[in-house]
């Protein structure tokens, strides 16, 4: 499956800089696609530019990490350079949170953008400048910093060259389910050699061709559904060996929902089974979203950038299991590194017959291949970013139907995290319960974190689950402890989706009701012998698990992309900062969250103005921001919207204090 029109106009923007009126006008007539569908598709994603941008534009980030770092002062001093030649906007998350601040240049007709990061006003200043005369600084590169300062266990071809065994494996279960299931067919049915072999080749394929003699067809039909006599393990089942190792290491979507692997790789199989029972389509997709845009989450960076091989690997397991018929990689359009890691990969595979069109060792046509994102953080949203693959505005979809159903080209469709499908290859060459015992403090597995902000070692780390936040923070295999040796303010547990939790939960702030009566509570004080009675919880004695901050915390997020703020913050402004970047990226397609946040954004700039006073805010303003995120998330389709009244609501309910200082 492709997406002819976002490609085209990829291309059309490469090759004049700006998406070129009379190319427009001439890809529509050549290929029918009326100019204003492609305005529509154009004019929604970031990427694309409608108008002659400058020769060259200096981008920096706006958000979190980089806010913290002082982008927002470093804009406003670099408003003007290179005499109008030179444009300076701010951009939405590069996905660079542990080298702030990040900024990249965009030169006309270039296939991406130069990255640069630490760098102060004056050096991104010298570096557009020099650009702009045709004399290029060196950009700075992902390959070049360390992908992890503590211990990595992910990989399980660590210092050897990646051969698949994990596919493998999964290929010698499905061969031996085969080979018991023509013996069958032959001693026991007593079919002619001929069929047997037809059945075999079938059996390998995603459809059952025409002209097969009824037996056969019958047969297949069967074995593809695990119909009658192909029931059970030890035949058309097989798959289910796959997925029981995964049942056994818990393995969980590492995107943020936290939901089963299991569910939605049984749903899409399923999904196949019906249509084959149906005489349906039988295509199905696999999808890796690797649109990692959350402030403050960088780690599938590093996963598609040095372990490409483990995404690709878990992509073909999937379709093994799932009977899916093509793959995909969906790669944000800042990330050219790892676009160009995950291609080379792709080839390798190729080459080693395990995807492709002729994919020998499989037996069957797997095409894999990367979709670069033509940008825009609601396509981390994954309807949206189905759309975006459907040739469409990465608008969320009103669900049901489940992707699982009816996805790609309304076709089934399991869509997950980087990191999920990255766990694959080891749990099933080294078993689910060998995954699920890495856990601590009576959790399961382990996962990746993206640390930044007020850290002194901020980075990606691969920690086990139920690991405290302060082992996190200040072990010294990790972040070793607060930037400048300060006292640790509070944390966006989350990205800005869970807003900003204080470094002490209390009764009044936090903890949730009756909390010692809370079995998470307890089951936690007992762990690390606190006083089951006491009405304050360190934050940083908080396990790294999403179920423990569900019923802890008062945000009940956990994400992937932790950022850390010492004392001296201004909890209000980096709420408001947060604000804007739901405006900046709300999607417009629910009312509610396109103009509620907009509202939200001004009553946070008009509070850090000093604009309001201590009685309107209390007597109208308070409540009124109360009904309207109410109204915001319960009438938004997607995450985002949910998200927005968050940063806002938690600064009021746990740093009153950076609020109040505002206030007239």
């Amino acid at each position: 499956m492709a997406a002819p029109l976002v490609s085209a106009l990829q291309k059309i923007q490469r090759q004049f800089g700006y998406l070129k009126r009379e190319a427009l006008e001439q890809f529509s007539e050549q290929s029918g696609v009326p100019l204003y569908r492609l305005h529509s598709v154009a004019s929604f994603f970031p990427h694309f530019q409608l108008t002659p941008p400058k020769p060259v534009t200096l981008k920096i980030c706006r958000d979190m990490a980089c806010h913290m770092a002082g982008s927002a002062k470093m804009m406003r001093d670099l408003d003007s350079l290179g005499n109008g030649m030179i444009g300076v906007e701010g951009v939405s998350c590069l996905g660079r949170c542990d080298r702030t601040p990040a900024a990249c240049i965009a030169v006309t007709g270039s296939e991406h953008d130069y990255f640069y990061f630490k760098r102060s006003a004056a050096e991104l200043k010298q570096i557009a400048e020099d650009w702009l005369r045709g004399e290029p600084s060196p950009e700075d590169h992902d390959i070049d910093q360390p992908f992890s300062h503590a211990p990595v266990m992910i990989d399980p071809y660590a210092g050897k060259t990646p051969e698949y065994g994990a596919v493998l494996r999964a290929l010698q279960i499905r061969d031996q389910a085969l080979v018991r299931a023509t013996t069958l067919l032959s001693q026991k049915s007593n079919w002619p050699q001929d069929d047997v072999a037809r059945f075999r080749t079938g059996a390998l394929q995603t459809k059952i061709e025409e002209a097969m003699p009824d037996r056969v067809e019958q047969a297949l039909r069967c074995w593809h559904t695990e119909d009658d006599w192909a029931k059970g393990l030890e035949l058309a089942g097989w798959s289910e060996i796959l997925l029981n190792e995964l049942k056994d290491a818990d393995l969980r979507g590492l995107g943020g929902a936290g939901i089963p692997a299991t569910q939605k790789w049984k749903d899409v199989r399923d999904a196949v089974r019906t249509a084959f029972r149906r005489r349906d389509d039988t295509r199905a997709f696999i999808v890796v979203n690797g649109d990692e845009s959350e402030p403050g989450t960088f780690k599938d960076r590093e996963l598609l950038l040095r372990t490409p091989h483990l995404v690709i690997e878990g992509v073909i397991l999937a379709a093994l299991v799932t009977g899916a018929t093509e793959g995909f990689i969906f790669i944000r359009h800042e990330y050219p590194e790892q676009i160009e890691a995950c291609r080379a990969e792709i080839a390798r595979a190729e080459e080693l017959g395990v995807c492709g069109p002729n994919a020998l060792l499989l037996g069957r046509p797997l095409p894999v291949s990367v979709f670069v994102s033509p940008g825009g953080y609601i396509c981390g949203e994954q309807s949206a970013l189905i759309e975006a693959m459907s040739d469409r505005r990465g608008e969320p979809r009103n669900l049901p139907p489940k992707l699982e159903t009816n996805g790609l080209d309304d076709r089934p469709t399991l869509v997950s995290n980087v990191e999920t499908f990255a766990w694959v290859p080891y749990i099933c060459l080294n078993g689910g319960a060998s995954y699920a015992s890495q856990g601590v403090n009576e959790w399961k597995g382990r996962r990746l974190f993206s640390v930044s902000g007020d850290v002194k070692r901020p980075g990606v780390y691969e920690v086990p689950m139920g690991m405290t936040l302060r082992d996190l923070i200040c072990g010294e295999q990790f972040c070793q402890g607060i930037a400048g040796d300060k006292k640790m303010k509070g944390i966006a547990p989350s990205g800005p989706s869970g807003g900003f939790l204080p470094a002490k939960l209390t009764t009044t702030a936090g903890l949730p009701r009756d909390h010692t009566n809370n079995k998470s509570w307890q089951a936690l004080v007992k762990r690390h012998n606190l006083d089951p009675n006491t009405t304050e919880l360190d934050i940083l004695d908080l396990e790294l698990e999403l179920n423990l901050f569900r019923a802890l915390s008062p945000t009940q997020a956990l994400g992937a992309g932790l950022i850390v703020y010492a004392e001296g913050r201004d909890m209000a402004a980096e709420a408001v900062n947060s604000l804007e970047f739901y405006r900046n990226e709300s999607c417009g397609k629910c009312v509610p969250c396109r103009l509620g946040a907009q509202k939200m954004v001004s009553l946070g700039t008009g509070l850090l103005e000093g604009q309001i006073n201590r009685t309107r805010w209390t007597n109208e303003l308070l409540p009124m921001i109360a009904d309207m995120g109410k109204a915001i998330e319960q009438t938004s389709i997607c995450g985002l919207g949910r998200s927005v009244p968050v940063p806002l609501r938690s600064a009021i309910n746990y740093f009153e204090a950076d609020v109040n200082k505002h206030l007239k």
